[in-house]
C-alpha cells in the first residue's frame, strides 16, 4: 500500500544530504550543458505565425478566465485542498461579488514538485492529487482546459528532465517528426515544447512564461524567442502579463540586486523597447501573497500551492533598488487594501506570531535533533577517552566531584584540546553555522557563525558536567548517553531560538525559520478574468485551512467543505490605449 507524501522534513539530515548532491549535480551540469539550449536546437523558432495552440485571443465574445498557481507538489493535504479549488467548476469565495468560473488556462509558475524533481515524485506530488481533484469535480481526461508551467529551481534538480517529460511532450509536425498531444494532468492538456513560452490572449492582452534556470540566467535562444514574439508576433501596445521564476524584487536590499532580477529587468525591457506595456508580473517562489506597485505595474507574489508557508513580516513597506550600469534605480510599495491593510497574506501579526513556534523546534525537526545526539555522543565519548588517558578514569569521575560551571569548565576545556579530534569538530561546526549564516557581510557571516557555533559548544560542555553530577555511579555509559540527550535537545532549542531572533529581530533566515515549521495553512492561488472591453482584474482566493486527508493512496480522500476567501478585494488594470 503506497502511502500519499507528507510535506518534506528539510532538517532531516539525509533529506539535506540529497537536496545538497542534487544542487550540486545540476548546478554544475546545468552551466556546462544547458537543456533550454538543446531544446532551442531541437525546436527552433522561425519567422512563421505564433502556434496556433497558443493563441486563445478570439475565445467568443465573453470573459475569459485563467488561473495561476506556484509552488505545488510538496505534501498531500495542501496539494490536494489547492487542486480542488482550481479544478471546482466555479467558486463564490467569500468577499467576492459573484462566482468565479474555473479557469480556461491554468499556469503554473515554478517548483511543481519538492525537495527534488523526479519522475515518480512529480507522480506522487503533482499529478495524483491533481487527477484526484478532477475526479472530485467531475472533469474528463482534458475536460478543464490547457496547462502551462515554468520550471523553479526544484524542477531544475534532475537537470530539467522530468519537467520535460510531464509539461514539453506536445510536439509539432514537422520534418521527420509526427505530431504528438501533450500529456493529461488534472484533466488538463500540457501544450508547450520548451520549458518557456508566449500566449495570446484576449484583449490585446499577451503573458510570457520564463525559465530562470538554477543560476537566474536567462538563455541567448530565450532572450531571442521573446525578442521575436514581442517584434514579430504581438501587436504594438500590447500588454504583458510576465510571469517569473522568483519575485526579484523582494530579494532586493539597499545596495543589494539580486541576480534574477537583472534578467527579469531584461525581460521586460525587451518588451518595452517593441512598444509593449509590462502591466502584471506574477511569481512564486516565495510561499506567501504579497502585492506591491512600481512604475505603474502590479508586482505580485503568489506561491501559496502547496509548499510549506512562508512568512511576511519582513517584507518593507517600500523596496529600493539601486542604479545599475544598464538600468536606473527602482522603487516597489506595497499595496494596501481597501481598508488600509497591507497586501500581504498572512498578515504581518500572524506571520510574527506563528515564529515563535521555533521554540518547539527540537521536537517538530525530531531527525535533526537525533542527528545532534549521535554527534554529541561521538563528542562527548572523544572527551571521555582523553579523560582515561590522563589517568581520570572517565569524563563521569573527572567531573562528578566539580561544584561550580567554572571549575568544570577549566577540565572540560583541558580535556578538549589534549587531542586534535575535539577542535578539529568544533571548527567543522563554526565552518556549517557560518556558511549556514544569513548575513551578506563575510566578517559579519564569520562572526556570527562562530558565536552560534560557541554557543552549541557551550551547551554540549554544560551537559556533560550536569550529567556526571547527575548520575552518581551508573557509571561511563549512562553518563554519555543522558549527556547526549540533553545537549542534542538544548543545542536544537537554540538553533530554533536562533532562527527566532534572527527572523523577528533583523528580517533574516526568513526560508530556513519557516521551512522548519512546515506550516501547510494558508494557501493561495490567482484567478484572473479578461473583460470584453480588454480590461483585467485579479482575485487573489486565500485558503487559511487545509484539512487532513487519508495517508494511503488507496483511500477515498475526505473531501470536507473548502472555505476560500478574497485576500483583498479584485485588482483591477485599466484598458490602457494602444501606442502608436
Amino acid at each position: 500500500m503506497t502511502k500519499r507524501p507528507t510535506s518534506t522534513a528539510w532538517y532531516s539530515p539525509p533529506q539535506l544530504l540529497r537536496t545538497g548532491v542534487r544542487v550540486a549535480i545540476s548546478t554544475v551540469f546545468g552551466e556546462f550543458a544547458d537543456r533550454r539550449i538543446a531544446i532551442a536546437a531541437a525546436d527552433p523558432s522561425g519567422p512563421e505565425a505564433l502556434d496556433p495552440v497558443h493563441d486563445y485571443h478570439d475565445r467568443g465574445a465573453g470573459d475569459f478566465w485563467l488561473d495561476y498557481l506556484a509552488d505545488t507538489g510538496d505534501g498531500w493535504d495542501a496539494t490536494y485542498a489547492m487542486a480542488r479549488l482550481v479544478s471546482a467548476r466555479e467558486l463564490r469565495p467569500d468577499g467576492a461579488a459573484q462566482p468565479l468560473p474555473r479557469g480556461s488556462l491554468l499556469i503554473l509558475g515554478g517548483d511543481q514538485v519538492y525537495p527534488t524533481a523526479s519522475r515518480d515524485d512529480y507522480q506522487a506530488r503533482l499529478r495524483d492529487p491533481f487527477d484526484r481533484a478532477a475526479a472530485w469535480a467531475d472533469i474528463g481526461e482534458r475536460g478543464a482546459g490547457d496547462l502551462y508551467a515554468i520550471p523553479g529551481n526544484h524542477d531544475w534538480y534532475d537537470g530539467l528532465e522530468a519537467f520535460i517529460g510531464n509539461f514539453c511532450r506536445r510536439r509539432r509536425a514537422g520534418g521527420f517528426a509526427v505530431a504528438r498531444a501533450g500529456a493529461a494532468i488534472g484533466g488538463r492538456s500540457t501544450q508547450q515544447t520548451r520549458s518557456y513560452f508566449a500566449i495570446r490572449l484576449p484583449g490585446g492582452w499577451w503573458l510570457w512564461g520564463a525559465d530562470i534556470q538554477l543560476t537566474d540566467f536567462i538563455d541567448q535562444p530565450q532572450v531571442d524567442y521573446f525578442a521575436h514574439v514581442a517584434a514579430n508576433w504581438m501587436e504594438k501596445g500590447s500588454k504583458l502579463i510576465l510571469c517569473s521564476g522568483k519575485p526579484s524584487w523582494e530579494y532586493c536590499e539597499d545596495g543589494f540586486v539580486d541576480p534574477s532580477f537583472v534578467g527579469f529587468s531584461y525581460l521586460e525591457r525587451i518588451a518595452e523597447t517593441a512598444g509593449h506595456q509590462v502591466s502584471l508580473v506574477l511569481s512564486g517562489d516565495s510561499h506567501h501573497y504579497a502585492h506591491y506597485v512600481g512604475d505603474g505595474r502590479h508586482y505580485l507574489t503568489c506561491g501559496g500551492g502547496g509548499a510549506f508557508l512562508h512568512p511576511t513580516h519582513h517584507l518593507p513597506d517600500h523596496i529600493h533598488v539601486a542604479q545599475q550600469a544598464e538600468q536606473p534605480a527602482r522603487g516597489f510599495d506595497l499595496a494596501r487594501d481597501a481598508d488600509g491593510r497591507p497586501a500581504l497574506y498572512p498578515d504581518r501579526a500572524t506571520s510574527r506570531g506563528l515564529t515563535w513556534r521555533n521554540l518547539g523546534f527540537a521536537a517538530l525537526n525530531w531527525q535533526y535533533s537525533a542527528t545532534l545526539f549521535v554527534a554529541y555522543l561521538l563528542f562527548d565519548w572523544l572527551l571521555d577517552s582523553r579523560a582515561a588517558a590522563a589517568g581520570m578514569g572517565s569524563l563521569a569521575m573527572a567531573l562528578a566531584s566539580i561544584d561550580t560551571p567554572g571549575a568544570a569548565l577549566c577540565t572540560l576545556s583541558g580535556l578538549f584540546f589534549s587531542s586534535p579530534a575535539p577542535p578539529i569538530l568544533f571548527a567543522f561546526s563554526v565552518v556549517g553555522y557560518s556558511y549556514a549564516a544569513d548575513v551578506r557581510a563575510n566578517v559579519a557571516r564569520w562572526l556570527v557563525g562562530g558565536g552560534h557555533a560557541l554557543a552549541h559548544l557551550a551547551l554540549v560542555l554544560l551537559s556533560a558536567w550536569l550529567a556526571a553530577r547527575g548520575a552518581g555511579d551508573h557509571g561511563r555509559w549512562p553518563v554519555l548517553l543522558f549527556a547526549a540527550v540533553a545537549a542534542a535537545a538544548a543545542s536544537a532549542t537554540l538553533f530554533g531560538i536562533y532562527l527566532l531572533a534572527m527572523l523577528n529581530l533583523f528580517g533574516r533566515h526568513w526560508n530556513e525559520a519557516f521551512s522548519s515549521l512546515r506550516i501547510a495553512r494558508y494557501k493561495a492561488f490567482l484567478r484572473l478574468r479578461i473583460r470584453p472591453d480588454g480590461s483585467l482584474e485579479v482575485y487573489p482566493v486565500g485558503l487559511t485551512d487545509v484539512p487532513s486527508e487519508p495517508r494511503s493512496s488507496e483511500a477515498a480522500p475526505l473531501n470536507p467543505a473548502l472555505e476560500p476567501y478574497l485576500i483583498e478585494q479584485p485588482i483591477r488594470i485599466a484598458t490602457l490605449p494602444r501606442l502608436p
